[in-house]
């Protein structure tokens, strides 16, 4: 199993930056990688509920990847995870994303430190080679790229990020 923690710390309260991670319609907001979110059930918040992401289109291409998720934990102000929905007959990846996963940690009465993981679970000894050396640096880049979206959405600029 691999796990790629990256923080940034906001000037907002944890229910401020509650209130924009868990507004999954609006996701892509922060989220740089989700150019159109397409709901799946009619619940927008809380465990169960499911959504696509879509990818934006590379060079022009229609057929941009999307991605199913569903919210598998719900503890407002601290803790959302979204977890990849997966057919059962779908193909085992040397790597596979388990999660993604917000911790929101209160800094003062002002700021928050915000904690984004990422859970992979690896196959065979290429997987956890993959998994050990080379999933986790990808995998912090997209992490940081969403942080810094994040931050930006409460005024901090690249700059001020870590």
């Amino acid at each position: 199993m691999a796990s790629v923690t990256a923080t940034v710390s906001v000037p907002a309260t944890p229910e401020k930056v509650w209130a924009v991670v868990s507004d999954v319609p609006n996701a892509g907001r922060w989220n740089k990688a989700w150019d159109r979110i397409e709901m799946l059930t009619e619940s927008r918040q809380g465990r169960g509920t499911r959504f696509r992401a879509h990818a934006p289109p590379d060079d022009g291409d229609d057929a941009a990847p999307a991605f199913e998720f569903e919210i598998t934990e719900w503890t407002a102000p601290e803790y959302i995870r979204f977890t990849p929905v997966r057919e059962p007959t779908e193909g085992q990846y040397q790597v596979t994303l388990d999660y993604h996963a917000f911790r929101l940690v209160p800094v003062d009465g002002e700021s928050t430190r915000v904690e984004l993981t990422a859970h992979a679970t690896s196959r065979g000894l290429r997987g956890r080679v993959v998994g050990l050396f080379f999933w986790p640096g990808h995998q912090r880049a997209g992490l940081e790229e969403a942080l810094r979206s994040l931050a930006a959405v409460f005024g901090v600029t690249a700059d001020d990020t870590s």
